[in-house]
């Protein structure tokens, strides 16, 4: 697994670096914009350094140990909580989704509640194995974890990260050995609940009309999409070259956060966006490979929420910015800019290649077993 861990790490540092030259190319053009970038550049720094702790030095089985999972999930739900009460939390464009801090501008808990909920759900199922294929003493268990989760996300007014975090639960569900109709039940209900919640909030219905016909809602609700649109069209093949990219002018609102994307791919075009999604589909497949080959259930549950939380976020980000999605909020991992989301997913990427050099460990030691009996 050495070779797939050495590809996840040039992946994530090839990424990083398209997103401090984007970032960079936005924050050139803004007021004071340059502290965007050496922010981005900082939290970077910081990221890399717990990622290269996390692969190298610390043991991932320990993330497993009741201190360990006990408190990060416990802090994260202390977070979920304190960024609801007032005078806390912070509310920008309506959504009350951050706590400012004196050091860090402002801190996302719901970016720590995606890898808790990982983590508690690895440790979960693998203590269970043997009780998740019934109902009561396995799947339902695992549904309300996800469920406390899921709501206290939901009740920050933000629906894209709940719809990915339980997305990758109940798959993370189904590979540890729950039945199947368990899990597509799940799917059902959980597929009306957020029609049900998007028929009775009125922004939200808004934002599904404007996605349905964007041209129809040019000066409001579509306004978004036809620029970010407008951008892939005037990139073309081969883009308008580093830096001079227009629709960064205050045209595309969230250039450097939610469509950085598209700002990539006004400037490099096809050329530069088609390595992109290749990068998070060579991500894919290896983290799963590495979630195959690990030592442990523990080990390949967390391996491959890690690697479909990733996957699946940049998947819907990307069909954002191209119309496949309706505008939902989400970053592009390891690209958009936002402190709290690049330090996650590099420490996540840290664990990740963790596991891939343990199970690389343990594949020789098994090699070297079998070729002596």
């Amino acid at each position: 697994m050495r070779r797939e861990t050495t590809a996840i790490l040039l992946i994530v540092l090839a990424l990083l670096s398209i997103g401090l030259i984007t970032i960079y190319s936005v924050a050139a053009v803004k007021t004071n914009g340059m502290s965007l970038f050496w922010r981005q550049a900082a939290c970077v720094a910081v990221g890399l350094g717990l990622m290269l702790y996390l692969a190298t030095f610390f043991d991932y089985h320990r993330f497993g140990e009741p201190l360990f999972f006990r408190g990060i999930v416990g802090l994260a739900l202390l977070l979920l909580v304190a960024v609801l009460i007032p005078g806390i939390g912070v509310e920008v464009n309506g959504a009350t989704r951050w706590i400012r801090l004196p050091i860090i501008h402002q801190f996302q808990p719901s970016e720590i509640a995606k890898f808790a909920l990982i983590l508690l759900l690895a440790r979960k199922l693998a203590e269970n194995r043997d009780r998740i294929a019934t109902l009561r003493g396995g799947f339902l268990p695992m549904a309300a974890i996800t469920g406390a989760f899921v709501l206290l996300v939901l009740m920050e007014r933000d629906l894209g990260i709940p719809a990915v975090m339980g997305s990758v639960a109940f798959l993370m569900i189904f590979m540890g050995g729950a039945r199947w109709f368990y899990v597509f039940g799940s799917a059902i209900a959980g597929s009306a609940f957020i029609v049900a919640m998007i028929k009775t909030s009125p922004y939200r219905w808004q934002r599904l009309i404007s996605f349905l016909d964007p041209f129809a809602h040019r000066n409001d609700g579509g306004f978004h999409l036809i620029q970010s649109l407008a951008a892939f069209a005037r990139g073309s093949y081969g883009g308008v070259g580093p830096g001079a990219g227009e629709q960064k002018l205050f045209y595309l609102p969230a250039a450097h956060t939610d469509f950085i994307f598209a700002v990539w791919g006004e400037e490099m075009g096809l050329l530069g966006t088609a390595p992109v999604v290749a990068m998070f589909v060579a991500f894919l497949f290896l983290g799963m490979r590495i979630a195959n080959a690990a030592p442990d259930l523990f080990g390949s549950l967390l391996a491959a929420g890690i690697t479909m939380l990733i996957s699946l976020q940049a998947a819907f980000n990307m069909g954002v910015t191209i119309g496949l999605l309706p505008t939902k909020g989400l970053t592009l991992p390891f690209v958009s800019y936002g402190g709290t989301a690049q330090i996650v997913f590099l420490a996540m990427a840290g664990i990740l290649m963790n596991i891939g050099l343990q199970a690389g460990a343990y594949y020789e030691v098994r090699q070297e077993f079998a070729v002596a009996h």
